[in-house]
């Protein structure tokens, strides 16, 4: 049998335990949370960086007659892209 001297102990390791392994799940959670974040931004900025490069007037190569695209195609572009539904 325990003495009492040793069940305290016990009590005290399990609590301080588990104050500490409620901290760690917090921190690395919190890191996770603001890495999945900035990814998320991360693809929203090219995704929209691709947007202005694909329908930029004033790109560095000046594009032929057959390269342009009209306002028609420009447009169904557009409806396409912002039609899908987002995954994230």
């Amino acid at each position: 049998m325990m003495k009492k001297n040793d069940s305290n102990f016990l009590v005290y390791g399990l609590v301080i335990g588990g104050i500490l392994s409620a901290g760690l799940v917090i921190f690395l959670s919190s890191r996770f949370i603001n890495k999945s974040n900035r990814l998320k931004r991360e693809r929203k900025l090219k995704f929209y960086e691709g947007i202005d490069d694909i329908f930029d007037e004033s790109g560095k190569s000046n594009p032929g007659d057959d390269n342009r695209l009209d306002k028609e195609t420009e447009n169904g572009i557009i409806n396409e892209l912002f039609s899908r539904s987002n995954s994230d």
